[in-house]
């Protein structure tokens, strides 16, 4: 039986609903790691320490990575613990399944060209964008190693759980799949802020998400989430030479060029006419099928 249109719509209620909730794990929790400081600042401002006030904003401001690394460990903990405790198979609450194949290294190997396109359209923006985008991402190369473990390790891992992981494949279950990977995606884009930044995540998330589908898992998105901010980490460290920043660019179309074409078959996979399904509920009916016995709440 065909389900009506107040039953559809009350499952696109609840995937956001999920959703919501899953949006505000991964930002209350980074609230909660900077809040102590955040407040032991607050408090110094209003005994009118201002030297003491300082010092603590800029211990923030300074490690904003290094905090950011914390909270989502922590935000990575909470999610398995949850499905842990629950006794659910990640493989299917998180789409952590197995690809297999080439498939999964499509996204890795297609994550310089992507890197190239979104540094490019960066430089014909006007520079007073530039200034702006420049100056909100002054904090986000802090924090030595750990920093650099955040941006590349800890990072890619919460955001394709949160993003990908849970919330795509939830709203999937109540709309179709491009619907779902533009909603995170764009869910994804606002939580970077910046309007510079809501752009190129926008289209990142889409872009993950729509492979994700693809192949039935967040595996790809995952490492092609990683090569991509290690080859921004890469071009942070270069000195500010225009000689350098071209040789590098060169050296990065080469191997935009050259990855794809000998992960060939990878990348085909991605364009394959059936992707796989979504995963079943408990007692063999799709996720995404049209009965009328699902249980929102079961994942």
């Amino acid at each position: 039986m065909k389900q009506g249109t107040g039953g559809r719509a009350a499952r696109v209620f609840v995937a956001l609903g999920k959703s919501l909730c899953y949006l505000a794990l991964f930002l209350g929790t980074q609230v909660l790691v900077m809040l102590p400081v955040a407040v032991a600042a607050g408090v110094q401002a209003a005994l009118e320490n201002w030297e003491a006030a300082d010092q603590l904003y800029n211990l923030l401001y300074e490690n904003t990575m290094v905090f950011s690394a914390l909270s989502g460990l922590i935000t990575i903990g909470v999610i398995l613990l949850f499905y842990r405790i629950r006794r659910k198979r990640l493989e299917e609450a998180l789409w952590l399944r197995r690809v297999e194949g080439p498939g999964l290294w499509a996204g890795a190997a297609l994550a310089p060209a992507l890197y190239l396109v979104v540094t490019t359209a960066l430089m014909l923006l006007p520079e007073a964008w530039l200034d702006s985008y420049a100056e909100a991402s002054a904090g986000l190369s802090g924090g030595g190693v750990v920093g650099a473990v955040a941006v590349v390790l800890v990072a890619p891992v919460v955001e394709e759980f949160v993003f990908r992981g849970l919330i795509m494949t939830r709203m999937a279950r109540a709309m179709p799949g491009w619907l779902a990977a533009a909603l995170s995606a764009a869910i994804f884009g606002v939580c970077h802020g910046h309007p510079v930044w809501f752009a190129y995540a926008f289209v990142l998330g889409l872009v993950f998400g729509l492979m994700d589908l693809r192949l039935g898992s967040i595996w790809p998105s995952i490492w092609a989430h990683m090569v991509f901010n290690a080859i921004g980490q890469i071009f942070d460290l270069l000195p500010e030479d225009d000689t350098v920043a071209m040789g590098a660019y060169i050296v990065l179309l080469a191997v935009a060029v050259l990855i794809p074409l000998l992960a060939r078959k990878g990348v085909k996979a991605l364009f394959r006419p059936e992707p796989k399904a979504l995963p079943a509920q408990e007692g063999g009916q799709p996720a995404g099928s049209e009965g009328g016995d699902w249980d929102p709440w079961d994942e």
